[in-house]
């Protein structure tokens, strides 16, 4: 469910008239309240342990952030889409080493088969064009979101709470953002009407819901196996913009989307919950 609402994060970002470093830091200090009460509700905290054990991951996610909504405004959806669909191959190279993970064979397939998949999508409604300075922001947003990634699956793991750790996250990537922003961003100004309910939008699907499922599964499900779901996302995003957009989505795009659901789910059915080390959601 968490990649379906990151599927509409693109959508989001494409249709608000500003630049991805001033979307950036409304987007962070609007999920912080949402985020503090979230943590709040299930038990969690603040403190000075919590802000330490998040401070990777907050500078992590904010950068990621700036540099993905950058992406999106500066190259095609379809060509900053397609690099973050590397994610599963570079956390494939680590899993091993960082985690122990034992990585099946049907995933290395269905990997294959499901970025296939995903380049029909996005590239059989595109025109392909791009711009070499957009896709270089899409290349280093994919290494940042990569070691974003391990970093959430190795706080889990110790057994940070999951809105315990995004409330952390947004709190620090909030901060770090904010005085970069007053000093570069020349567009803080140019948020208003509708910008602000498609940024509650991402606060609350992409967001609350996206990170926060994805962060609660990541305790027990393997960062393989959960880097391969983010794959479902880009067929969201087509069918995202073909529902609210009214963008063309031809029969190709279709084949391509039902091809990365399916391999989705042959993935998932292989791999059962293991046994995972009891350690105390609390701080």
């Amino acid at each position: 469910m968490s990649v379906t609402f990151w599927g509409f994060g693109p959508i989001i970002v494409h249709a608000i008239d500003a630049s991805g470093l001033t979307i950036a830091f409304f987007r962070m200090w609007m999920a912080v309240p949402v985020m503090t009460l979230l943590m709040l509700a299930t038990g969690g905290r603040f403190s000075w342990a919590l802000i330490k054990q998040c401070a990777f991951g907050g500078f992590l996610f904010a950068l990621d952030i700036v540099l993905g909504f950058t992406s999106f405004q500066k190259t095609s959806i379809a060509n900053a889409t397609l690099i973050q669909a590397l994610l599963p191959l570079l956390v494939f190279l680590v899993a091993g080493p960082l985690f122990g993970e034992r990585i099946k064979r049907i995933d290395f397939l269905a990997g294959a088969v499901a970025i296939a998949g995903v380049c029909v999508v996005v590239l059989g409604g595109s025109s392909g064009q791009g711009h070499l300075a957009g896709d270089l922001f899409a290349v280093a947003n994919l290494f940042v979101w990569t070691v974003y990634f391990l970093e959430l699956k190795r706080r889990r793991r110790r057994g940070i709470p999951a809105f315990s750790f995004l409330a952390g996250v947004f709190l620090v990537g909030a901060v770090v953002l904010t005085p970069f922003a007053l000093l570069v961003s020349s567009d803080l100004h140019a948020v208003g009407g509708s910008d602000w309910l498609l940024l509650v939008l991402m606060v609350l699907l992409p967001g609350a819901a996206g990170h926060g499922l994805m962060t609660w599964a990541q305790r027990t499900v393997d960062v393989t196996v959960a880097s391969l779901l983010t794959l479902v996302s880009p067929v969201v995003s087509a069918l995202g913009a073909w529902w609210i957009h009214h963008q063309k989505l031809n029969g190709l795009q279709i084949f391509g989307g039902a091809v990365v659901l399916v391999a989705m789910g042959a993935v998932s059915v292989s791999h059962r919950p293991g046994v995972v080390e009891e350690v105390p959601e609390a701080l």
